[in-house]
């Protein structure tokens, strides 16, 4: 029956097991160490850790992206399957809406524990600009809190009103149920307003996910860092966190089934269809991955180069390679195993929690991978550097604030499914029976098929033997040993081109002063910064040609020669230039520096010309006097605050939305439906309003089996 159903899962909020008690104690130790790890950090500084100059962003912030991920996939889903209307969405919404809302109160503080300083967190309220894309973050994952909670609190007014009426509650309880559920009485006009409401935050909701996870992104891709420079981050975390969510969802409902045996509302047709959902995600993710590491690889110069090694064959190789393995390709082939293969369907949801384990595994250890490897790979190389200041461990005092985040996540979501019911009941009573479909079995045979499958590789094998011949082709001759070349390098001072005429040096100025709502605003701003009196003239340049001949002394023409200078930090690359008909490749330096530098030209060679390489020193000349400027400059771009604007327009209006449905629909609109009801009804039914769902319009339906 649906009302043994409903007891069963009711019961679990009056009766505590044993392993509640025991897994609650674990994990309150757990998050106490953590506790006790953060007051060691607060006590000694961030030298406890294993953040330093050079790598100043590690695991906290790598856990911020995680868990901000992990929030993102619990609401999508159930905001996308709301605006779909899909029916056997009902007893997964809830338990998804609440990771959300408990992943985000964990991932919003980690930024407050990155900063050593928490006190400072309120300089970014008291001085903060528009420019910074830091200042968006925390506006867009506050906004994205502040309606996940409310998106998690309006479907579940009918069920608290319900509980308020239960008897095997205790007094207390029913208390704040009533309080929570602000006069509720299930008339249809009360129905129809909230599943209007609810209708309209999910559309809104899928919105502000995406917004708001493509703002996390933009703290690494609005910089000019190795691997965070990239127009493709966007839609890369976005993509990262419905994955990473869709898991954490998937291995949440296993759990509950287990602990909380909420067999009769989750059913294995809820697992397959998420394990499609997984799959699909999964081909998402890896095209996302082919396309971001193949436009850096491709290209493989200067300091992308360098991080592409130690990604693909260096220091993070082997972590790189086995998260690969763990959140993409071993889940993929045990879904697809799972789904597709009828022997293997009766594990299907423990075989989709599992592969949920490697994808949330994965997932972090990811976001691990975007965080460190770049910081450890600047544009500029030093290798002078002590080996701890290049690389980055984790110390025990951030494991342990990590794993303690994790165990306050779990201790609220144990105490959230021990006081409110994890699967909505008004939404379920006005459910059918979800039935699973069944998989069309294959019309050929097990042993055809296989049998099928395995001619491919005798195909392939006979290819190869009657290709045998082919390899014995003639010996070409051996090549001629390489011509001897030489590279020599000048230079000269040449001055700075001035503008092309007065006139448009004249209608650059008149431009700027053009008009005094652009003094005012482009200063305020930042899209017009302020003129400064002082002398601003540019250094003058330096002229380097590299001349390449040969043995005989003739000029070798249209061949590559590359540039680079040699600075205290490391080598700066300036490209590469052919030679021209003389012999001749001009580089033209136009870098703002002072003193002598050592400057190296190289000739790679071929088959035909040996290699070749020639350095000398470049005299920048003398270093002027240090002197302030008479003015104060904006340090940020000049557009980054016009581009701000119509950002926190969207979010205005956002909090907006959220304070007319948080106050306008509880406070007044609810109340005022119910004055109405009330005016209309007969007096001897005013003093009895009815708080069961059941008698106004959600009748129940039977299914097949009762309990647990």
């Amino acid at each position: 029956m649906n009302l043994d159903r409903e007891a069963n899962m009711l019961r679990v909020l009056t009766h505590t097991s044993r392993q509640f008690y025991v897994t609650f104690g674990i994990l309150s130790a757990v998050a106490l160490w953590g506790l006790c790890g953060y007051i060691i950090q607060l006590r000694d500084g961030l030298i406890v850790t294993g953040l330093r100059d050079q790598i100043s962003w590690g695991l906290y912030i790598a856990n911020f992206v995680f868990f901000t991920g992990i929030s993102y996939g619990g609401t999508l889903i159930s905001a996308i399957l709301r605006v779909t209307n899909s029916g056997w969405r009902h007893p997964i919404t809830r338990l998804s809406e609440a990771i959300t809302v408990f992943a985000l109160c964990i991932g919003g503080p980690m930024v407050i524990v990155d900063m050593g300083r928490p006190e400072r967190m309120l300089f970014l309220f008291t001085h903060g600009r528009l420019q910074s894309v830091i200042l968006w973050d925390v506006i867009a994952v506050s906004t994205y809190l502040a309606g996940s909670v409310l998106y998690l609190f309006f479907p579940m007014i009918p069920d608290l009103a319900l509980l308020s009426k239960r008897q095997e509650f205790s007094s207390w309880r029913r208390t704040l149920y009533r309080k929570l559920s602000f006069g509720w009485t299930g008339t249809p006009e009360e129905q129809h307003l909230l599943e209007k409401c609810v209708s309209g935050m999910a559309g809104f909701m899928i919105v502000l996910a995406v917004s708001v996870h493509t703002v996390v992104s933009w703290i690494f891709a609005m910089t000019l860092r190795p691997g965070w420079n990239s127009s493709i981050f966007g839609p890369y975390f976005v993509m990262g966190a419905i994955y990473s969510g869709t898991a954490a969802v998937v291995l949440s409902m296993y759990i509950l089934v287990r602990m909380l045996h909420l067999e009769d509302y989750i059913k294995p047709t809820h697992f397959r269809r998420l394990g499609i959902l997984l799959l699909t995600f999964s081909l998402l993710y890896l095209y996302f991955n082919i396309n971001d590491y193949l436009t850096a690889a491709y290209k493989v110069e200067g300091s992308e180069k360098h991080l592409m090694q130690q990604l693909f064959f260096g220091d993070y190789a082997v972590l790189m390679w086995a998260t690969q393995a763990l959140c993409i390709f071993i889940p993929f082939l045990m879904i697809a195993a799972v789904l597709f293969l009828k022997r293997l369907q009766k594990f299907l949801p423990p075989a989709i929690a599992l592969a949920s384990v490697l994808i949330i595994i994965g997932a972090g250890a990811k976001r691990y991978l975007i965080v460190v490897p770049t910081l450890s790979t600047p544009f500029l190389q030093n290798t002078n550097l002590p080996f701890d200041w290049i690389h980055y461990h984790p110390t025990w005092v951030e494991w342990s604030i990590t794993f303690g985040g994790v165990a306050v996540l779990l201790l609220m979501y144990m105490l959230f499914t021990k006081v409110f019911p994890m699967v909505s009941i008004w939404e379920t009573r006005q459910d059918e029976e979800q039935v699973e479909t069944a998989v069309v079995p294959s019309t050929k045979p097990a042993s055809q098929r296989w049998r099928s499958i395995s001619s491919i590789p005798v195909i392939l094998i006979a290819g190869l033997l009657l290709n045998i011949g082919d390899a014995r082709a003639d010996q070409k001759p051996p090549a001629k040993k390489p011509e001897a070349t030489s590279l020599s390098l000048e230079w000269q001072q040449v001055a700075t081109p001035a503008p092309k005429n007065e006139e448009s040096k004249q209608t650059q100025l008149s431009g700027r002063e053009a008009s005094r709502v652009d003094k005012i605003f482009g200063r305020l701003l930042g899209w017009n910064p302020t003129e400064s009196s002082d002398n601003l003239e540019a250094p003058p340049s330096m002229q380097v040609t590299a001349t390449l001949h040969d043995s005989k002394g003739q000029p070798l023409t249209y061949q590559v020669v590359s540039l680079s200078l040699k600075t205290s930090f490391g080598t700066l690359d300036f490209g590469s230039r052919p030679t021209d008909e003389q012999g001749k490749a001009q580089f033209l330096v136009k870098d703002k520096r002072y003193g002598k530098y050592s400057v190296e030209s190289i000739y790679d060679g071929g088959s035909d010309f040996a290699a070749a390489r020639a350095t000398a020193t470049v005299d920048f000349g003398p270093r002027p006097a240090p002197a302030l400027p008479s003015q104060g400059v904006l340090i940020a771009p000049n557009l980054t605050a016009a581009v701000a604007v119509p950002f926190l327009a969207f979010f205005g209006f956002t909090w907006l939305v959220f304070l007319f449905v948080g106050c306008y629909i509880l406070f007044w609109r609810l109340p005022q439906i119910r004055k109405h009801v009330s005016k209309k009804a007969p007096w001897s039914q005013r003093k009895q309003p009815s708080h069961s769902l059941a008698t106004h319009g959600l009748r129940s339906r039977k299914i097949a089996g009762g309990g647990y």
